[in-house]
This record gives C-alpha cells, structure tokens and sequence, in this order.
C-alpha cells in the first residue's frame, strides 16, 4: 500500500497528472446530497492545466447535489489484465456550472480529445477547479511481483477554494410521509423543526378573518416551517400534503449547524 509523500504546492494541475487525465476519458465523481447522502457517477470529461470540464443532465441526482454542495472528490484508476492496480488519481475540489467562455473552452477541448465530429452531450457544462490530488504510480514492476518502490505524490493547487471542513446536516433525519391532505402541522403544534420536500407536494395556508388563504406551495428541494414555532411562539400556519409527500424534519440545531458552516 503507498504512503503519501510530501505535500507539493502549484498554481495548476502538475504536468504528469495532466497528462494522465488527457490519456483516460472517464472519471468518477462523488457528490453529496443536503442530507449528506453520497452519490457516485461516472462521467466523461476533458481537462486543462485549471480545470476538469464534464456535462450534468437536468433534473439528475448529481445536478441536485451539485447545487447542495457545490464540493465534489474524484477518481481515476488503471488496472492490468489481471485487474492489479498500476495507478491511480483522487482529489477533491470546487464544482460549478461553466459560465460562456469557459463552456467555449470546455466545448473546444471536447473537439480535441474525442474529435471534430464529436455531438454535444445533453445537458449543462460544469468545471471542477482541483484544490487537492493524490497521484500514485503502481508501477509494473510492482503489480508483476518484483521489488520496487511505490510513487505516490500528494498536491495542493493554490488560490483554488479549500473543501469544507464540516459536511451537511447528517443524514439521520426523520423521514417523513404524509398521505394527500393530510396535515403536517397546524397552529397550536410547537415541534419547531424545518421541513425539507424530497418528494411530492405540500401547501401551507393562513387562516382566520373567516377564510383560508394560500400562502406557500412546495415541491422537491425546497424547505419550510412555521416560523412562529421556531422562534418558540405560538405558530398561526397550516401545512398539508397536497398530493403524497415524503419530507425530511430537521430541527433548529441541526439547520443553525448547516447554516453556520457558511456557504461552499
């Protein structure tokens, strides 16, 4: 097993690291949800000296935890025949939607690497700006069972933004279902927790003054709650399920945690 070396600063992407990505076309990336859910994909890409460019379909998971935490790790691996590793590239680093001149230069690299008849795959471009790498050379003197030694190299680009140092609300959350019509909450309830809608649809409604009004329909990736109650007051609001509705309930600490790590 390697041992990482000493950590090298650069202002890019080394040489060899690179090289090694112009020489693969799939890499695959790790993601996490609001609630701190993984997710793997594996995707094709093309690269640069600053950047790691790849294509996010609307309305995928990894689009969704993208715009949740916009830091993401990665992997690429070789194998021999015999499927023993020969190297190996990880790294974590900041995502983001491409904006026009960088989709311009993404698009061009795509012409490059898989060819000038290449069509456009669906979806959004996004760049992943590398923060740290670890590159490992198994090489084949190693996986054929002769002596020698193991390179493994560890890299910190400068200026790129460092991934966060705390990960989301964790993922032991109550899931929730509620059934069309049914209520979530009502004045006089004082539970004080936000409501995240992972599926379905949720209204919630004022009254008094003799009638009901609409005040907030929800749908999946928006959260809510009575604001009343999180302040520890009497709530005057009304939420039900509008249609099936699975909801996840976080309560106060565990959003002020959320909030206080400040944004990705």
């Amino acid at each position: 097993m390697a041992t990482a070396g000493p950590t090298s600063v650069t202002r890019e992407i080394p040489g060899e690291v690179v090289e090694y990505l112009h020489r693969h076309h799939v890499i695959t990336l790790s993601t996490s949800s609001f609630t701190g859910m993984p997710h793997a994909d594996t995707v094709v890409y093309t690269s640069d000296a600053r950047c790691i460019y790849f294509f996010v379909v609307e309305g995928s998971q990894m689009l969704r935890n993208i715009r949740d935490s916009r830091h993401v790790s990665f992997t690429i691996d070789d194998y021999t025949v015999d499927w023993r590793k020969v190297r190996e590239l990880q790294g974590v680093g900041r995502c983001r939607p491409a904006g026009p001149e960088q989709d311009a230069a993404g698009w061009s690299l795509c012409l490059l690497k898989f060819g000038p008849g290449s069509v456009r795959p669906p979806g959004l471009m996004h760049t992943i700006t590398p923060s740290e790498m670890h590159f490992v050379d198994y090489d084949y003197a190693v996986v054929t069972g002769q002596a020698a030694q193991i390179r493994s190299r560890m890299y910190q680009i400068e200026d790129a933004p460092a991934p966060p140092a705390q990960g989301p609300v964790a993922t032991n959350l109550d899931r929730l279902t509620y059934e069309a019509g049914q209520i979530v909450f009502r004045p006089g309830d004082s539970t004080g927790e936000y409501y995240v809608v992972i599926d379905g649809e949720v209204e919630i409604r004022g009254e008094g003054y003799g009638a009901d009004q609409t005040v907030l329909r929800l749908g999946p990736g928006q959260f809510f709650g009575d604001q009343a109650t999180l302040r520890g007051q009497q709530g005057a609001l009304t939420c039900h399920a509008v249609s099936r509705a699975i909801l996840l309930a976080v309560d106060r600490k565990s959003l002020r945690d959320l909030l206080e790590v400040g944004p990705a």
